[in-house]
């Protein structure tokens, strides 16, 4: 009995555990369920940061640009900047460090180049340098500087002036002509612009003295040495006159009283000098005209004979074994070779620094024939010029034509033509009328004088 009562006791503690457990497991009783953690947003991503390049402007200036025109530039290739003026420039588009400036379309009529274009850089660039010079043209191309038709004695500009045949020229540094106004008895100056003042001279005479109150009497030959001092070959006062730079004018060489004495300044004789040149050393050379001779006079006023002797005729040789006959055109190279239009002769010699004496071009047959050496004609070559590549450059006043003889001694016309006339123009279709002198300027640019038309004319060479 005691047994079955234990028995019952443990059922019923049995039975109640299990409904404990029954509602603890159905959500019964007062405690609330457990909550659940709330989710996180997830953290944004990490960008790493970039570094900006530093840039850098393209630029530079513009010189040389003719008025009228433009020039297209590119920087590596692709940035185009258009330029119509000259000045400063600079690209649109910076670089972070290399650049290349060319030139995209040239202007018309011009070539342009560039000087410091390219490299890297690390900071603006401002020394890119684009320079433009006209193409050469294709003929000799003729204007008149000053003066033409009727011959006069009037300071002015262009075709306004007045000269009364105008003889031998010199040209400076800056592009001025000067001028020995044969019959004016003045030398006078011309401006690039054409803007003709005298500098010296008046009435004829023999006077040393400052500006126009000197005298010359026929000034027919002119030249210039590095300093700006003036050497005119006063033809009929058989002189040679400097004036400095201040125009004063004095006698370097010879007197009034002609002869062919060799000797010092005013011990020294010539007789009708008609033209003049100057070497690098300061040299002067005399074609002395009526002693048929060439003549030399250092910048100590000493005169010596080169070649030639008072005897006319057309030998080739050296010294005074060589003649001439009536020389009137003289120019000297870079190299001391001289070169002397032979005017009776019809011929161009060429004299070595040791006076040997040769014919370049020519014979003693008046005429008009290109060819090469003595198969070419002339007639009355007067004027002559030489350039830096050695060409010589003949004014001849028989044929109203200028004419060209490079070092192998081949002779072209390049202007003019038998006609005489005063037409500007292209090559043979320009006309000329008596040039007798001739000068050329650092740019290759020819001044023709001439006796008929008392003008000056330029040619800009091809």
């Amino acid at each position: 009995m005691e047994a079955n009562s234990r028995l019952k006791q443990h059922a019923r503690a049995l039975t109640l555990l299990l409904g404990i457990a029954v509602l603890s497991g159905c959500g019964g009783g007062d405690n609330p369920p457990a909550s659940t953690p709330a989710s996180q947003p997830d953290p944004a991503p990490v960008v790493p940061v970039v570094p900006v390049p530093a840039t850098y402007t393209v630029g530079g200036t513009l010189s040389g640009l003719a008025a009228a025109t433009s020039v297209v530039l590119q920087n590596n290739g692709v940035d185009a900047l258009t330029l119509s003026a000259n000045g400063a420039f600079k690209f649109s588009t910076a670089v972070t460090s290399v650049y290349a400036v060319t030139i995209g379309t040239q202007p018309v009529g011009q070539t342009c180049t560039v000087t410091h274009g390219s490299g890297t850089t690390a900071a603006n660039v401002t020394d890119v340098s684009v320079d433009c010079i006209n193409n050469p043209p294709a003929a000799a191309q003729v204007s008149t500087l000053a003066g033409g038709g009727t011959n006069g004695y009037v300071d002015a500009t262009g075709s306004a002036a007045r000269f009364s045949q105008p003889a031998g020229m010199a040209v400076d540094a800056l592009g001025n002509v000067y001028v020995a106004d044969n019959a004016n008895h003045r030398i006078r100056k011309i401006t690039a612009a054409g803007v003709v003042t005298t500098i010296a001279g008046s009435t004829q005479g023999s006077v040393d003295a400052t500006g126009t109150a000197a005298q010359f009497r026929f000034p027919s030959g002119m030249a210039i040495d590095a300093a700006g001092n003036l050497y005119v070959a006063d033809q009929l006062n058989h002189q040679i006159r400097k004036i400095d730079t201040t125009d004063v004018v004095t006698t370097f060489a010879g007197s009034t009283t002609f002869g062919a004495a060799d000797g010092t300044g005013a011990a020294a004789g010539f007789r009708e000098p008609f033209a003049i040149c100057i070497d690098t050393a300061g040299n002067l050379f005399v074609a002395d005209s009526a002693n048929n001779m060439i003549r030399k006079i250092t910048s100590a006023g000493v005169v010596t004979t080169v070649a030639g002797s008072t005897l006319n005729g057309s030998a080739d040789g050296t010294g005074n074994a060589a003649s001439f006959y009536t020389p009137s055109g003289i120019a000297v190279d870079g190299a001391g070779n001289l070169y002397v239009a032979d005017m009776n002769n019809h011929m161009i010699r060429k004299i070595t620094p040791a006076g040997v004496v040769t014919t370049l071009a020519g014979s003693t047959t008046s005429g008009r024939a290109d060819g090469t050496g003595t198969a070419a004609q002339f007639s009355y070559p007067q004027g002559i010029a030489v350039d830096s590549d050695n060409n010589v450059y003949v004014a001849e006043k028989g044929n109203n034509t200028i004419r060209k003889i490079t070092p192998a001694g081949v002779v072209t016309t390049i202007a003019g033509g038998a006609l005489s006339g005063n037409i500007d123009g292209e090559g043979p279709t320009a006309t000329f009328w008596a040039p007798w002198s001739l000068a050329i300027d650092s740019a290759r640019n020819l001044y023709a004088a001439e006796l008929g038309n008392n003008a000056i004319r330029k040619i800009v060479l091809p």
